[in-house]
């Protein structure tokens, strides 16, 4: 196991697509904060510290890495078989179960790595914005990288399903795009849209309070497949968000208070992706490697 952790984990890091990726999001991360600090933001708390780091790792990172994840297992097999390298590797003596436990587990690692890498950089926008620099704010960081690197693994795993079942390596790369943004985006978003409907009026306004409990109702009944719905589900209830005084002012209650209030949606993330593991390895173990 650890020859194929150690062989994968060298080989992804000399990747074009794992640099372009982290690259333009870095590329992206900086600047924002630059300009932020430019504008006089000031970031005072751990409420706003938390509020900034949430916004950015999960939406902005985790698009991007999310991609990166899917790609990887895509190509994870099928691109071993037609360099004809699996057939080295599997002459040795190693077990199939070893050597994709190994290979996957590189993966994950890379995928963690890329999660580190995104939320060093926005804890330091934050503390240059004046965030207080703590214990804190590094174990929420810390959390909110354990979750997502779970959605990730299971994009990943996903990915290597792909890997199992196309044998082109470039035709596995257009149909893991094509799921990303099929499954990934545009489905949530009609999901969200038919759950909203009820409550927008002729003239155009929402109940939001409502139609946003609907929305969390239908994603956790409908889009339990896909991981970052219920991430985001997940972490909009880390933080309160109350009117006051015509003012948002928002309460950071924790990463483990949201997946409090969210069981059935971190279950999910739990269950789909020992299910994705688990048809991957079954492939695997079965598949002609010639």
């Amino acid at each position: 196991m650890w020859w194929g952790f150690e062989l994968e984990f060298k080989s992804t890091l000399r990747t074009k697509k794992l640099w372009v990726i982290l690259g333009i999001m870095t590329l992206l991360y900086i600047p924002s904060f630059y300009i932020a600090k430019s504008n006089g933001v000031k970031v005072e708390s751990l409420n706003d510290a938390m509020s900034v780091l949430v916004g950015n790792v999960n939406s902005s990172a985790s698009f991007f890495i999310a991609i990166l994840a899917i790609l990887m297992g895509a190509t994870a097999i099928n691109s071993e078989i037609e360099k004809g390298t699996l057939r080295v590797a599997m002459s040795k003596p190693i077990r199939r179960i070893s050597y994709i436990l190994g290979k996957f587990t590189a993966h994950a690692a890379i995928l963690l790595l890329a999660l580190l890498i995104a939320t060093i950089i926005s804890v330091a926008g934050v503390v240059s914005l004046g965030a207080p620099l703590g214990a804190e704010l590094f174990k929420e960081a810390t959390l909110l990288n354990m979750l997502l690197l779970l959605a990730m693994i299971q994009l990943v795993a996903l990915g290597y399903i792909l890997s199992t079942l196309i044998k082109s390596s470039s035709t596995a790369l257009g149909a893991a795009l094509a799921i990303f943004f099929v499954i990934f985006l545009i489905v949530p978003s009609i999901v969200q849209f038919v759950a909203m409907a009820p409550y927008i009026t002729s003239d155009g306004e929402i109940d939001l309070q409502k139609a946003q409990e609907r929305a969390d109702e239908y994603t956790k009944k409908y889009l339990f497949f896909v991981p970052t719905s219920q991430i985001d589900i997940i972490v909009r209830d880390a933080r309160n968000i109350e009117l006051s005084s015509g003012e948002l002012k928002m309460n950071y209650l924790g990463i483990v208070h949201g997946i409090r209030e969210n069981l059935p949606s971190f279950l999910s993330l739990v269950f789909m992706t020992i299910a994705y593991l688990a048809i991957t390895f079954y492939r695997f173990l079965r598949m002609d490697l010639r």
